[in-house]
C-alpha cells in the first residue's frame, strides 16, 4: 500500500518542471474552463441532456443571473440509481460505444464533459427516476468531490440544480458578468432551442419571476410567433431542398425587417444550434441588393444532414461544426433563398406602425393621414432637376448638389466634394450629443401611438434602458402580454415608422450589453444610440435636396473639420485646390 501511495505521489504531485500527468480534479477544471463559459453554458448542457433524454417538457430556473443557482428539470426517461456517479465521471455516456460512433451522431450530448465539468466547478445536485420506477435516487457532488447516491422521492424524468457556480474557482468567477446580462445570454439559449423544438414545452422562470412560457405549438410558425412580431412572422416566405446527404428548410422574413445585426439570423444543423460564416454568407448573397448595407435579414435555416456529410466533434460547445461539402450546401442555400425572394411580394403594407394599432382597434387611417405617409419623405418645393448653382449668403460661395448624392461646394482656394449623408449625419451628431450632454434632446409625441410586439427578452431590454431611451426621446409604455406601446420618439425621427425605430433600438441594445461607464465618457452603448440617431435622421444618398436645405446643411457645417469622418469611419469630402487643378490642366507658367 505504501509502494501505491508513494507512486500516486510522485504522478499526481511531480518535481517542478518534470512532465507529468495531471491530477482528475485539474483535468475537470481545465475541461471546465472549454466546455462551460458562463451559466448560459450550463443551462445548454442541461438542456441537451433532457432532450437527448426524450423530455416533451423542460423547466428552467435561475437566480442571480445563473451565479447562485441554475436548476433544469424534464420529464425524460431518466437515471437509474446505479448510473447516477457515472454521469459525472470524465467521458462517461451513454450515447457511443465506439470510435465508429462519432460518424453518425443522432444526439446534441456525446462527449461525456459537460456534468464533469460542472460538478467540477460547483456544487451539484442530480435527482432522477426512471419512467415506470417506483422511487428515485439522488446524488451531490461539489468541487469534484462525488457523494453516494441514495434513495429519493421524485417525479419521472430528470431534475439538476447548479449552486455558486465557479465558487472553486474565483479567479473565473469575477470575469462573470451582471446577473441581468447573464439573464440575457441565458434567455438567448432559451429561446435558440424553444424555436428549434416547437412539440416541447418549455418553462422559463428568473428569480421567482416567470419570464418565458412555451406551450407545444402546432408547428414551427406558432413557435416563432411567440418571439417576433405577428407581422413579421406572417411574411415569412419559405424554401425547400431536399437531397439525399442534406436537406434543408428556410424560413426568411422580407428585406424592411432587417435589422442591425445578425441576431435575427438562426441556422441550426438536425436541432443544433450553429454558427457558420460560410451559411451566413450564403444567406446575406440570397438578400443581395435587396437589405441595405448595414443591415441583415432576419432568416431560420434548418438543416437535416446525413451524419457522414458533418463532423460535430469541433468544439466541445459542438456550436461549431465542420461540413463535408459547404460550398456545395453554401450555392444550394443561395439559390433557393434568391429565387423565392425574386418571385415573392415583397413589397410593404400599406398600415405600418401607428395605421396598424389604428385598424387593430377597430378604427381605420384618416385619408389625410395615408396621404401624408406616402409624402412624409418628399422635399417641399424640391426642384425636378438638380445641378444649378446656389450662392451661400453667408459667404457668397456658390454650390450645387450632384446627382443628388454629392454636393459640391466653392473653397476658398478650390473646390470641396461633400458626401451630403455623411456631412449631414456628422452635424446632427455633434448636435445631438450636445442636446443629450445638456439633458435636452427635444421628442415628438405621437397622436396615435405604435403598438409594437416584442418578446420578453426584448421587453427586459426596453425596461433595464427605459432611462436612457427615454432621455434620448424614446417613451414606451408595457401594453399588455406581448407588446408595448411607443408614446414619442426623438424629435430627429418624428418622420420614422415608430416600429422599425424601436426594432432598431433593441438591436443596438442586444449588441452593447450593459450600461455603465467608463472614466466618465460615454458607454459604448449610448454612442451607438446617438449615432443610430443621427444616421436614421440624416439625409440619405439619393435624397434631392432644395436650395435652402442645401444652404442650410452648408452653413450648419460651418467651422466643422472636413477631414473628420462620419460615425461609421466615412470620409465626409475631398478637396481640390486651385493648385491641383493648375497642375492637372497645365496651367503653371501659362
Amino acid at each position: 500500500m505504501v509502494a501505491i501511495h508513494n507512486l500516486l505521489s510522485n504522478i499526481y504531485n511531480p518535481p517542478m518542471g518534470s512532465i507529468h500527468v495531471l491530477a482528475p480534479d485539474v483535468v475537470n477544471k481545465i475541461a471546465a474552463g472549454e466546455v462551460i463559459e458562463r451559466p448560459a453554458s450550463v443551462v445548454k448542457e442541461l438542456v441537451e441532456n433532457a432532450l437527448d433524454a426524450g423530455a416533451t417538457r423542460v423547466r428552467i430556473e435561475v437566480e442571480e443571473g445563473g451565479r447562485k443557482r441554475v436548476r433544469v428539470s424534464d420529464d425524460g426517461h431518466g437515471l437509474a440509481p446505479d448510473d447516477l456517479p457515472l454521469a459525472f465521471a470524465p467521458h462517461a455516456t451513454s450515447k457511443l460505444a465506439a470510435a465508429d460512433d462519432l460518424l453518425r451522431i443522432s444526439t446534441f450530448g456525446f462527449r461525456g464533459e459537460a456534468l464533469a465539468s460542472i460538478g467540477a466547478v460547483a456544487r451539484v445536485t442530480i435527482l432522477s427516476r426512471v419512467r415506470g420506477a417506483v422511487e428515485g435516487a439522488e446524488l451531490t457532488i461539489e468541487a469534484g468531490s462525488l457523494g453516494e447516491a441514495r434513495p429519493a422521492a421524485a417525479p419521472e424524468g430528470t431534475s439538476v440544480e447548479v449552486r455558486n457556480l465557479f465558487h472553486a474557482m474565483p479567479g473565473r468567477r469575477k470575469f462573470l458578468r451582471s446577473p441581468d446580462v447573464e439573464m440575457g445570454h441565458i434567455e438567448e439559449v432559451v429561446t435558440r432551442f424553444g424555436i428549434a423544438h416547437p412539440a416541447v414545452r418549455f418553462e422559463f422562470a428568473a428569480d421567482g419571476v416567470p419570464r418565458i412560457t412555451l406551450p407545444p405549438a402546432g408547428g414551427l410558425r406558432e413557435r416563432l410567433g411567440a418571439f417576433f412580431e405577428r407581422e413579421l412572422v406572417d411574411a415569412l416566405v419559405e424554401a425547400e431542398s431536399e437531397d439525399a446527404a442534406a436537406s434543408f428548410r428556410i424560413l426568411a422574413a422580407p428585406p424592411r425587417f432587417a435589422r442591425l445585426s445578425l441576431r435575427g439570423q438562426f441556422v441550426y444543423l438536425n436541432g443544433r444550434f450553429i454558427r457558420d460564416r460560410v451559411l451566413t454568407r450564403a444567406i446575406n448573397e440570397g438578400f443581395r441588393e435587396m437589405v441595405p448595407h448595414g443591415r441583415y435579414p432576419v432568416v431560420f435555416l434548418f438543416l437535416d444532414l446525413a451524419p457522414g456529410e458533418v463532423d460535430v466533434n469541433v468544439h466541445p460547445t459542438k456550436i461549431e461544426v465542420r461540413f463535408r461539402n459547404v460550398w456545395r450546401l453554401h450555392d444550394r442555400i443561395v439559390a433557393a433563398l434568391r429565387g423565392k425572394l425574386l418571385e415573392s411580394d415583397l413589397a410593404p403594407h400599406l398600415m405600418p406602425g401607428a395605421f396598424a394599432a389604428a385598424a387593430a382597434g377597430g378604427g381605420s387611417p384618416s385619408p389625410q393621414a395615408i396621404v401624408d405617409y406616402f409624402v412624409r419623405d418628399a422635399v417641399p418645393g424640391a426642384p425636378l432637376l438638380g445641378g444649378t448653382p446656389v450662392p451661400l449668403v453667408a459667404s457668397g460661395r456658390r454650390c450645387f448638389q450632384l446627382h443628388d448624392r454629392y454636393i459640391v461646394e466653392e473653397a476658398e482656394d478650390g473646390i470641396r466634394i461633400i458626401d451630403q449623408h455623411a456631412l449631414h449625419e456628422r452635424v446632427l451628431l455633434e448636435e445631438i450629443r450636445r442636446q443629450y450632454a445638456s439633458a435636452d434632446v427635444p421628442r415628438q409625441l405621437l397622436l396615435l401611438p405604435a403598438v409594437v410586439e416584442v418578446s420578453s427578452a426584448e421587453r427586459t431590454r426596453l425596461e433595464e434602458h427605459a432611462a436612457v431611451l427615454e432621455s434620448m426621446g424614446l417613451l414606451v409604455d408595457d401594453f399588455g402580454a406581448g407588446s408595448i406601446v411607443v408614446r414619442s420618439v426623438p424629435a430627429l425621427l418624428k418622420d420614422a415608422d415608430p416600429t422599425l425605430v424601436v426594432r432598431d433600438v433593441l438591436d443596438r441594445l442586444g449588441e452593447h450589453g450593459e450600461t455603465e461607464k467608463s472614466e466618465g465618457h460615454p458607454i459604448p452603448m449610448i454612442d451607438g444610440l446617438l449615432e443610430f440617431l443621427a444616421c436614421r435622421a440624416a439625409v440619405k444618398f439619393g435624397d434631392r435636396l432644395s436650395p435652402e436645405e442645401l444652404a442650410r446643411l452648408l452653413t450648419d457645417a460651418e467651422g466643422m473639420d472636413y477631414s473628420a469622418t462620419c460615425a461609421h469611419g466615412r470620409p465626409t469630402a475631398i478637396k481640390m485646390t486651385l493648385d491641383d487643378l493648375e497642375k492637372y490642366f497645365k496651367r503653371r507658367g501659362a
